[in-house]
């Protein structure tokens, strides 16, 4: 048996697992970053190790660190809640190598279903329905044509190894073969940085759709039990906000024929500990496999709320090697639960809200069968570093109307001062008349009028040099309607607020190139941290007053952590590049490939000092192309915005 458990993790999860670990008389590790060293769980645990800077890839993702707390500690388990390393398999080969057990399922289970593409084929080979689409990878926007003919518009291109919300491009009409060609190749570009794989597959786009899924809890002998279904269609940008269960269109006969396409699946890959896998219910009740999640899920409290099972708890067991101490039949859900994530955001445009709560006061539990998961108190300071959510409110009531209306009176006896919160959002939903009467999808938001669009967002440009990037910057703003910023701009604010601007000592090239290469300037180190602050303070003001289009590398670095960022990078192959300075920016030649060098040299250096300190999403780009493709700078500028009003649906 499992005795002593490192929690690989941060926030409300913590808490969580340290009370079950309580309850079972297990010893809890917990590891904290700079940024979280005052977090009260530290306290609550038998041991804590500092493992880094606020920054989550010098803390929560780095993988040494972590491995070396489990040594340190002596912890014979590590569980990684959700987020972060959670799904990752070399984290899981690293915990098993460091002689401690993994509380999740086989590191190469983890690996292979990492690939949606892998899934969908066990899926389909178990005769479970998958989306209609492309069981396996496209390669060419040919085979994009040809399914789409078959499927219909509109179509999702995904990328197989995404995850988050990111990596999904919408197709609702074709343009052109050079726009679809672009999107495709932007597609790939953005797998590669962001999860190492370029690979892409094609699903049939629902209309209005249900988010369904099934949590399912299985050990090493065989036994698969689920635990009934959750919905969680309210969502923004493929995230849920809201999630209950049972869900208010699932009849006892599609909660049978679900629970067997999971005993299907998870069966045929051998899967031990707790999962989910998510379904969609489309608009004929009709049910499809989407993915499997390999972890615990943000939402499981509102299924412990109807089942009274301790997931924690079982994850813990199923790794120690016992058996399910039940079976399907014993599962009696009972009840109606509902969980409202409560975010530190601005309820009308989702942007987080950092800052310092001054006062909090939370909901009386006593009032009602509730759950508040969080890890924070008066005099928190949320930080730009994480995820916006601050904490979990899971209800349960005799049956959904009353839960709803215990769900109203809890949210408004929150008070949370010094930042904004989604909890006017929360209300609102939960006030909605298509809510309350169960008739809602995905679309809600929108639908509802709730949603956001281009002008609350902020668009970032960067570039690789000897790639066009101020002209297509200016022009694309002007072609949207919205305000544009570079350097130059930012540098005559930054004087009139006495703030430092960059300084240029090169004197073998001309200034302006020098600007490129030196975003901070040529001095000292010391000087670019305050330019760097200069910068990064106008910046956010200017993000937050109003939607616009940044050009430069401090702009996309500075604004990663923005909640309704729309990021874009421009490269192309060098010899594209160098004839862009040759002919375009009057360079010679042999001065030209010197230049390049150096930029890619100073982009690389720039990077690894000032981008990963602001976000582990540095490369994460909505819209990455090869601007060698389309001939002239006009002729790039009309494909990017073509593709950003596919993406806000703008006339």
């Amino acid at each position: 048996m499992i005795k002593k458990v490192l929690i690989a993790n941060r926030g409300e999860i913590v808490n969580r697992v340290i009370r079950s670990c309580n309850k079972m008389g297990l010893a809890s590790v917990v590891v904290y970053s700079d940024a979280d060293r005052d977090a009260r769980y530290i306290g609550r645990a038998a041991e804590s190790y500092n493992i880094g800077a606020a920054a989550p890839v010098k803390s929560y993702l780095n993988m040494d660190a972590l491995i070396d707390a489990v040594r340190k500690s002596g912890a014979d388990a590590v569980h990684p809640g959700y987020g972060f390393l959670s799904e990752s398999a070399p984290f899981a080969r690293a915990v098993a190598g460091a002689g401690a057990k993994w509380i999740g399922p086989d590191p190469a289970i983890l690996e292979s279903i990492e690939s949606k593409c892998y899934c969908r084929v066990i899926a389909d080979r178990a005769g479970v329905p998958v989306t209609p689409g492309t069981i396996g990878l496209i390669h060419s926007i040919d085979e994009i044509y040809e399914t789409a003919q078959k499927v219909g518009l509109p179509i999702l291109l995904k990328l197989d190894k995404g995850g988050g919300g990111k990596g999904i491009e919408e197709i609702g009409r074709f343009e052109s073969r050079a726009v679809t060609q672009a999107v495709f190749e932007s597609m790939q570009r953005i797998g590669t940085m962001a999860f190492v794989c370029p690979d892409v597959y094609l699903e049939k786009e629902l209309i209005a759709p249900r988010h369904i899924e099934v949590q399912f809890i299985a050990d090493n002998y065989g036994s698969v039990v689920c635990l009934g279904e959750r919905e969680c269609s309210i969502q923004r940008r493929y995230q849920k906000i809201i999630e209950e269960s049972p869900s208010a269109v699932v009849t006892q006969e599609d909660r049978a024929k679900l629970f067997s396409y999971t005993e299907k699946i998870i069966k045929s890959i051998g899967y031990s500990g707790a999962g989910t896998i998510e379904y969609l219910r489309d608009s004929g009740g009709a049910y499809y496999f989407m993915e499997i999640n390999a972890r615990l899920q943000v939402e499981h409290p509102v299924t412990e709320l109807v089942t009274g099972l301790d997931l924690v708890e079982w994850q813990i067991r199923a790794a120690s090697g016992e058996k399910l101490g039940f079976t399907q039949n014993d599962i009696d859900l009972s009840g109606h639960a509902i969980e409202c994530r409560i975010y530190a955001e601005d309820p009308k445009t989702f942007r987080p809200s950092p800052g310092t709560i001054t006062k909090l006061v939370f909901p009386d539990t006593k009032k009602a069968e509730m759950r508040l998961e969080h890890a924070i108190w008066e005099g928190y300071k949320v930080s730009p570093f994480y995820d916006p959510m601050l904490c979990k409110l899971a209800v349960w009531g005799k049956d959904r109307a009353s839960c709803i209306t215990n769900v109203i009176r809890a949210l408004g006896e929150f008070v949370i001062e010094g930042i904004s919160t989604n909890i006017p959002t929360d209300l609102a939903i939960m006030r909605n008349g298509n809510f309350v009467a169960g008739n809602f999808a995905t679309n809600f938001l929108n639908s509802e009028r709730v949603n956001i669009g281009l002008e609350n967002y902020v668009v970032t440009i960067s570039r690789q040099f000897g790639c066009p990037g101020k002209p297509i910057a200016k022009k694309m703003a002007g072609l949207l309607g919205v305000e544009y910023y570079d350097r130059d701009i930012l540098e005559q604010v930054a004087a009139e607020m006495n703030l430092p601007v960059p300084r240029l000592e090169r004197d073998d090239i001309e200034a302006e190139y020098v600007k490129l290469l030196f975003p901070l300037g040529t001095g000292p180190e010391e000087e670019k941290e305050k330019i760097f602050a200069a910068q990064q303070k106008i910046i956010l003001q200017f993000a937050e007053k109003n939607s616009g289009i940044f050009v430069g590398r401090c702009a996309d670095y500075i604004l990663r952590n923005h909640a309704n960022l729309f990021s874009i990078y421009l490269y192309a192959p060098r010899e594209a590049r160098r004839d862009y300075c040759i002919r375009q920016l009057h360079i010679p030649g042999a001065d030209a490939d010197r230049i390049m060098d150096e930029a890619d040299e100073a982009r690389l250096s720039y990077s690894m000092n000032y981008a990963k300190v602001y976000s582990q999403n540095v490369e994460n780009k909505n819209i990455s192309i090869d601007s060698s493709l389309f001939g002239s700078i006009d002729e790039t500028t009309d494909v990017l915005v073509s593709m950003i009003r596919r993406k806000f649906n703008l006339a």
